[in-house]
């Protein structure tokens, strides 16, 4: 019965002990458990919150083609407010609350969702479960994303485009330097000394080339894309009718008067006569007929315009001469004659005749901003 006694007597200690490295190890567990349950709780909220604008933000960006100017930001906007408020997070509260910006990214139209959890936003802040006894307050949540729309030039992804299938294009000249593609919708020729296309010269059908120095970043023959040439005039039609920018018969303009919102003459002959280079706005000058550019200089920083012949043929005539912007005759000829002449943009034309020394076409480093040119290809970037 003693050695029994004895035995015992220190197991009462070891439970003491315990008891204590229990007491002292409490708050330990407790953070433990706070790290299981409200990291868990953090994790899953972020996963809700970046679905959410992950189709947001794709929701926005298709509707950056909506019908009106492209991009259509506001309707953009909307759209990515609406697709945030269906999706759920926080214990299966509807999001509220998203910001949202818009704007261009690498030159393509984009638009970023942000959705927050916060103390004022979405049912916030976050609470937390077991984090508070340890003074951590409750948390807050965000997650954003990114997407943008491209590929919606069509014609106007080229630095020159011939539209028609019934007509071979012919670039004939020399010191002709071409930053981006050419594409014909029949044949393509090529003739002349020190020509230099960075990116395809390709056609629905032949491509030949004659000459020395002829630089060509690729030659696609018998590409099979019937690309069509789009119709942008009732859009700018009406943005001139709303700026009361539409006028009848012929028409002058200097550099000068070109202004952001579009110009329209109609009817007949609608024509129009450019006199001067220096502009400092972005839009476009559109006409029935044709279209008439002469002069020298250069344009002024990121100015762009779009010259639209409607149903006529454009012009160029001029030496020195600096364009930022698109030269567009769906249904004409684009005829360009003199020296040292740059286009920083698209050449596009049902028919297109060059002539002359020293031309320039930058395709690559300038964006189309004079057109609305709806994308097609929705993606996320961010």
């Amino acid at each position: 019965m003693a050695l029994s006694h004895h035995i015992i007597k220190p197991l009462h200690g070891h439970r003491g002990g315990v008891a204590i490295l229990f007491a002292l190890c409490l708050p330990v567990l407790i953070g433990f458990a706070a790290l299981a349950v409200d990291l868990a709780r953090i994790n899953l909220t972020k996963v809700e919150l970046q679905n959410a604008a992950d189709a947001a933000a794709l929701g926005g960006a298709r509707s950056l083609s909506d019908t009106g100017s492209y991009p259509n930001w506001s309707a953009a906007t909307a759209t990515a407010l609406n697709v945030a408020r269906r999706n759920f997070a926080n214990d299966g509260h509807l999001i509220q609350d998203a910001t949202i910006n818009t704007g261009y990214r690498n030159n393509d139209p984009s638009i970023r969702v942000t959705i927050a959890i916060s103390g004022t936003q979405n049912n916030g802040p976050l609470p937390l479960f077991f984090a508070p006894i340890l003074g951590i307050a409750p948390k807050v949540i965000q997650a954003s994303a990114v997407a943008t729309i491209t590929g919606g030039g069509g014609p106007f992804d080229y630095a020159i485009f011939s539209g028609s299938t019934s007509n071979n294009m012919s670039i004939n000249g020399s010191s002709y330097n071409i930053k981006g593609s050419v594409h014909a919708n029949k044949n393509l020729d090529i003739n002349g000394s020190s020509i230099t296309i960075t990116g395809a010269a390709e056609a629905r059908g032949t491509v030949t080339t004659n000459g020395s120095n002829l630089n060509i970043g690729s030659i696609l023959p018998n590409d099979a894309r019937d690309i069509p040439m789009p119709d942008q005039s009732a859009s700018i039609a009406a943005a001139a009718a709303a700026a009361h920018q539409t006028y009848t018969g012929s028409k002058t303009i200097n550099g000068s008067s070109i202004t952001s919102n579009p110009i329209y003459v109609q009817g007949s002959p609608g024509t129009i006569t450019v006199n001067g280079s220096s502009f400092t706005a972005t839009g476009a000058v559109m006409a029935d007929g044709n279209i008439t550019i002469n002069g020298s200089g250069a344009a002024s920083g990121n100015s762009q315009v779009c010259f639209y012949s409607k149903n006529g043929n454009i012009t160029l005539n001029g030496g020195s001469y600096a364009l930022n912007g698109v030269l567009y005759a769906p249904n004409g000829s684009i005829f360009i004659n003199g020296s040292s002449i740059t286009v920083n943009g698209s050449i596009v034309g049902k028919k297109i005749n060059i002539n002359g020394s020293s031309f320039k076409v930058d395709r690559t480093n300038y964006p189309i901003t004079s057109l609305s040119l709806p994308g097609t290809n929705v993606q996320l970037v961010e």
